[in-house]
């Protein structure tokens, strides 16, 4: 998580994804639902094993 030059390299990526040269699915390492959203934030933000990018999923 942070900020850095998104004009720069998003037009590059979406390329990427495009093309198929690069599958965004695989970094996202968790998908969790609205009720425990400041749990998977709390957990995100303390850097645990495992997540490296985490989905909320509205239901």
């Amino acid at each position: 998580m942070g900020n850095c030059n998104h004009r720069r390299y998003i037009p590059h990526l979406v390329d990427l994804v495009r093309t198929g040269a690069i599958d965004p699915s695989t970094v996202l390492t968790q998908v969790e639902d609205m009720p425990s959203v400041l749990d998977a934030y709390e957990t995100f933000d303390r850097r645990e094993s495992g997540w490296t990018k985490a989905v909320i999923a509205p239901a």
